[in-house]
């Protein structure tokens, strides 16, 4: 299936995002728009936010109003400075395994109607198959992009090498460095890909 605007518009939410498991983390897949994007950024950067708990639990993730809730604090921040305030995600399931999820956002406060609950579902459902497939060209139907987050694989190679520590660590530091700035980490990533920025070898994680 085709991913467009007018699946955004059927489940009367303003943005989406379609995230897959590699290697063990959520690389964006697809996304509607750019704020959608961002969004999905700052799931990554701070370690939290609905897309992967509806990974990790195989279950939706519907909320109604991020001004309230106490799930993810650093997402909710974030998301609320974009004028996001509700956001709703459904897992992407091969079984009993979550392979990825579909993630909506909305500018208003308020739940989805059950109606719209059940769209998505099926249509997480229908992403099964296309997720299945390496995003190589062959399922340009869903993938519209290349792994979102190369730069910052790449990025936590350099790090890697130039403080001498795991990738696990690497991508952790730089996490904590795009934080402290308060930049998006695909910026701060893209800075270090391009030679503009070195992670200062005595950053520390706080």
């Amino acid at each position: 299936m085709r991913l467009t605007d007018d699946h955004v518009a059927l489940l009367g939410v303003d943005g989406m995002t379609v995230s897959v498991t590699t290697s063990g983390a959520a690389e964006l897949a697809w996304s509607s728009d750019k704020v959608s994007a961002r969004l999905d950024d700052e799931q990554f950067t701070f370690g939290e936010g609905p897309a992967i708990d509806a990974i990790d639990t195989g279950a939706p993730v519907l909320c109604s109003a991020l001004d309230v809730t106490a799930r993810w604090p650093g997402f909710a921040a974030a998301a609320l400075k974009m004028e996001v305030h509700a956001v709703f995600a459904f897992p992407v399931m091969l079984g009993a395994v979550s392979i990825g999820a579909l993630m909506c956002n909305r500018r208003e406060a308020g739940s989805m109607d059950t109606a719209a609950v059940t769209t998505a579902l099926a249509l997480a459902d229908s992403l099964t198959p296309a997720l299945l497939t390496d995003p190589d060209g062959s399922t340009a139907e869903v993938w519209s992009q290349d792994l979102h987050r190369a730069e910052v694989h790449q990025a936590s190679g350099f790090i890697s090498v130039f403080l001498d520590v795991s990738l696990v660590e690497a991508l952790s530091r730089l996490r904590a460095y795009a934080l402290s700035q308060e930049r998006p980490i695909g910026e701060v990533a893209r800075d270090i890909v391009t030679r503009r920025l070195r992670l200062p070898r005595d950053f520390q994680r706080s």
